[in-house]
């Protein structure tokens, strides 16, 4: 549960506990721990050209959002996400920065003044296909966390309905997801790091597109790098 970035405690967990194996990851591969259980699906090429657009203009409309997110004063552990110092100048025209979404966001007490600045029915209107495309693969690859979240946004659904909480509603019908979090990460090169607010038992998703060289994605604890070409669809254990 440890939080932020920490190099020195980085390279001590990885002597202590080294990978088995390195893999290199460049075509479609299911990865399984020793028990069997799938930890990783690495999909290149999954996103067709058509949904990258889709994805690409949902981001252009929270370019202000975007720009407005990258920080630069001195990095901290709380910082690290959106510091200047991870953001490179765009290739393709996207807004470098990073932000996350969730329906009535404003409702868990952040600020609302961010709703301001960008059009959230464009913006879901946007991302109802790659929001279908990620729902469908999940389906496939964790039935039960499919459902259950489903589930869970119906729920709040009814509950927002019993409650006359109309714009809880409407924000809820706006989104596509069947995930109740995202985050747009535009020209990002991340430091190495843990996510605490996950769980072994669910799986995130990621998806990347756009006009970009090569990238690569490391997991050095599994002893995982992958080539991440545009397209490309990773789903991870938490």
């Amino acid at each position: 549960m440890e939080k932020g970035i920490n190099p020195a405690r980085k390279d001590s967990l990885l002597s202590r506990y080294p990978p088995d194996s390195q893999i290199h990851l460049d075509r479609p591969t299911v990865v399984c721990d020793k028990f069997g259980i799938i930890i990783l699906w690495y999909l290149p090429g999954t996103i067709d050209l058509a949904i990258q657009n889709d994805m690409a203009a949902a981001t252009a409309i929270m370019s202000v959002p975007l720009a407005r997110s990258v920080t630069s004063s001195a990095a901290t552990n709380n910082q690290w996400r959106t510091h200047s110092s991870n953001f490179y100048p765009s290739q393709c025209g996207g807004t470098p920065g990073c932000i996350n979404l969730s329906p009535a966001w404003f409702l868990q007490g952040h600020p609302v003044t961010t709703l301001k600045l960008f059009d959230r029915q464009s913006f879901c209107q946007a991302m109802q296909r790659p929001a279908a495309l990620i729902a469908a693969a999940l389906r496939v690859m964790h039935p039960n966390l499919y459902w259950s979240s489903l589930a869970t946004k119906l729920a709040l659904g009814l509950w927002a309905a019993d409650k006359k909480l109309d714009e809880m509603g409407d924000r809820l019908r706006e989104w596509a997801s069947v995930f109740t979090a995202l985050t747009i990460v535009c020209n990002w090169c991340s430091p190495m790091h843990r996510d605490p607010l996950s769980c072994p038992q669910w799986f995130d998703i990621m998806t990347t597109f756009g006009n970009y060289g090569v990238a690569r994605m490391k997991m050095p604890n599994l002893g995982i790098e992958s080539v991440y070409p545009a397209g490309s669809m990773i789903a991870g254990s938490g």
